[in-house]
């Protein structure tokens, strides 16, 4: 399609930004690298967030409606890589914001043209993003921004989930259930955040997470085989890391290794989790190629990535820094092998129907 003449533009700063912002993670928790980037360490969580999750959902939409100028969403969102760069914030601020307003614009034409609930939560969760960069562009701080953050990825992948399921036979009172679970959410994240909006948050992320597991049409498909089953696990785990993520919250004040507990909790332990589940299926749309990129080893990597997530959290609650700095490596080491094995599949696979012609 001619709307994907940019992809060989974005797809590098996707990836880049996804291999620099664990890079900067690593960093930040206390890994010593010998390497000229160690400035971005502070700004790991815009890059992993805005330059590659924004970039990447963005992406994601834009290619459906198959127009050349819609391309500009995602990559500006991308271009903030090259500025964080550069040490100019401001700027890479400035272009995540740019994104996100394109992007909440994108969902505000599919929601006229849809006008259905999963649309509206679709469109909320744009301008979530929105706000948070607006936060970081105004403000400069991480703090007021990360809230919105999260209500931006919580609300597109459940959105996303919620379209999915809209064929099921689920009564509209169990629907409105998570319709009010994720207006306590957001009631939670307009409040102050760190003070007592934490608390509504946090139960919208327990409910939530709660309907998911039971609602979901991932609780049909881990009864199949293959790619079926390996989507499904993921997900329902994604969705037993919600819940958690809303109990690290109840437990204790946010900050110090509690606040790394509840961050990680939700945009690894939910967020990788759903982008684990996701990636065989929606990376060949975006990319517009008829190959599969699964094979059984995903598995290994999955593994790798929440067991070392679970000790993360556990070291973080214990308080054991050298444990927690191990399994954030295992963490990003899980993340970054995952992606290059999909593009070995996708490859192989490319290769395979050559051949076959």
């Amino acid at each position: 399609m001619q709307n994907r003449k940019l992809l060989p533009i974005i797809m590098p700063l996707i990836l880049i930004s996804l291999l620099l912002g664990i890079w900067a993670g690593w960093i930040r928790i206390g890994w010593a690298f010998p390497f000229p980037i160690s400035p971005i360490a502070g700004r790991h969580g815009a890059i992993m967030v805005g330059s590659f999750l924004g970039t990447l959902i963005s992406l994601e939409r834009a290619v459906v409606l198959k127009k050349n100028w819609v391309m500009i969403v995602p990559a500006l969102s991308g271009i903030s890589l090259v500025f964080f760069l550069l040490d100019m914030d401001t700027w890479a601020f400035a272009a995540l914001t740019a994104g996100s307003l394109g992007q909440a614009i994108i969902m505000g034409y599919f929601l006229e043209k849809y006008k259905q609930s999963y649309m509206i939560i679709l469109f909320a969760g744009s301008l979530c993003w929105l706000v948070g960069n607006l936060m970081l562009l105004t403000y400069n701080m991480y703090p007021l921004a990360v809230s919105w953050w999260i209500g931006f990825l919580l609300l597109i992948i459940t959105g996303e989930r919620l379209e999915l399921t809209q064929f099921l036979p689920i009564r509209k009172n169990s629907r409105l259930i998570l319709l009010v679970a994720l207006a306590v959410f957001v009631t939670g994240i307009i409040m102050p955040f760190h003070g007592n909006g934490r608390l509504l948050a946090a139960i919208g992320l327990i409910f939530t997470g709660i309907w998911l597991l039971k609602f979901d049409m991932a609780t049909k498909s881990v009864k199949k085989h293959g790619q079926h089953r390996f989507s499904a696990l993921l997900l329902l785990i994604g969705y037993g890391w919600l819940i958690a993520t809303g109990a690290l919250i109840l437990s204790g004040d946010l900050y110090g290794f509690l606040y790394d507990a509840v961050l990680h909790a939700f945009f690894i332990g939910f967020v990788f989790s759903m982008i684990f589940a996701h990636g065989p299926i929606i990376l060949p749309g975006v990319l517009g190629i008829g190959v599969k990129p699964y094979h059984a080893s995903l598995y290994l990597w999955a593994f790798a990535l929440e067991v070392s997530l679970m000790i993360r959290i556990i070291a973080d609650l214990l308080s054991m820094p050298d444990l927690r700095m191990w399994a954030a490596m295992v963490n990003g080491l899980s993340m970054a092998v995952f992606f290059v094995s999909m593009a070995v599949l996708i490859y192989l696979g490319i290769r395979k129907s050559k051949l076959a012609i």
